[in-house]
């Protein structure tokens, strides 16, 4: 018993807590770690947002609580990203972004590691790791042939913006390599899978999703707008969390208040709170959006529960990586309209799937 209180009292004391106002009751709260700030790297939230759900998912298997390197993902990211851009003669997207799917292929094929032994420096113009590494893919790019030792140099000009690179670590008196820690923490990244819900291709099919981003050309699984979020709010109540992939849509997205609403745009002149009337979404709707290019994706973040305000309408909690920002202290809430229109996809846990969608899974 002892040794269960003192668990639960380094969860509490330990596991990032956000403050709630009276304009929301909690249905459901999933653990997750303290709110990062992203911008000590730069741009990257599909690294953030993917290993806080990653360190949620070793708290709900019972392996205690970590704190992941960021850094580590999007250095190897890189060269993956160099290596594809050559290989299509400049074809295809070079740039910061990326999704879920670009940790988990790192994780088994590099492994994984702990903050803070993987660091890259922090500058203030978050562009220039992408704009110098481009520049130069795209300077050889310019001869027919790339020349034997392109990889090298390429390496010495990533390699010039970590600080710190170390390809062994000791962690609590172990010394580990990147390969032996992602056995330790025993990450099954087969485990995981990425959904969305989208017309123009065939629901229950996986299609790669056309995003600048999915360089890697990972596939999602298609589901109709009910059974997604059916499977959402499944996943949130049985005790997982999800990374959510999707639009930052204007003023329609607060940091200052913490909120992402779709309100009702009759409504000229609106001030963006919980109780704001809202326009109904269906899959019509998201599908236009999409393919006016008016729904893209902006952003990755966790989400770990739902609450609802006074008036029960449904809010999802979302953990962002941007610091601890506004009224939730690096929270928002996101209305359940906001998530219909503006999700373009979430990755996920297959054992939190309900029975019809786990059976679609290969």
């Amino acid at each position: 018993m002892k040794a269960i209180c003192l668990v639960t009292l380094i969860l509490l004391t330990t596991i990032s807590s956000f403050s709630q106002t009276e304009d929301f009751k909690t249905i459901v709260k999933n653990p997750a770690t303290k709110v990062k700030l992203q911008m000590e790297s730069g741009q990257y939230c599909w690294s953030y947002a993917t290993c806080s759900f990653i360190e949620s998912e070793l708290i709900r298997s019972g392996k205690g609580i970590y704190d992941l390197s960021e850094d580590y993902f999007i250095y190897q990211s890189y060269i993956y990203k160099a290596i594809n851009y050559t290989l299509r003669k400049g074809m295809t997207s070079f740039r910061q972004g990326g999704l879920s799917q670009d940790v988990f292929r790192v994780i088994k094929e590099k492994g994984i590691m702990p903050d803070p032994f993987y660091k890259i420096d922090y500058i203030r113009n978050t562009h220039e790791p992408e704009d110098v590494l481009g520049a130069y893919l795209n300077t050889i790019l310019k001869e027919e042939y790339l020349t034997e030792n392109w990889m090298k140099h390429y390496m010495a000009l990533l390699d010039s913006y970590f600080s710190d690179r170390s390809d062994q670590f000791n962690f609590n008196g172990v010394i580990f390599t990147p390969p032996d820690f992602s056995k330790y923490l025993q990450i099954n990244v087969d485990n995981y899978v990425s959904l969305t819900s989208f017309t123009h291709h065939p629901f229950y099919s996986d299609f790669v999703l056309e995003l600048r981003d999915n360089y890697a050309g990972g596939p999602s699984l298609n589901l109709p707008l009910n059974e997604f979020q059916q499977t959402i709010d499944s996943c949130l109540f049985k005790g997982f969390t999800l990374v959510w992939d999707g639009c930052l849509d204007g003023d329609r997205f607060s940091y200052d208040k913490g909120l992402a609403m779709i309100p009702d745009i009759d409504k000229k002149d609106f001030e963006l709170g919980p109780d704001i009337s809202e326009n109904n979404v269906d899959q019509q709707k998201r599908q236009t959006a999409f393919e006016r290019l008016q729904t893209t994706d902006d952003h990755l973040m966790h989400i770990i529960g739902i609450a609802k305000n006074g008036q029960g309408k449904k809010f999802y909690i979302i953990k962002d990586s941007g610091g601890e920002y506004g009224p939730y202290k690096g929270y928002l809430y996101m209305s359940e309209m906001y998530l219909l229109k503006n999700t373009i996809s979430v990755t996920l846990n297959k054992n939190s799937l309900p029975g019809k969608v786990r059976l679609m899974i290969n």
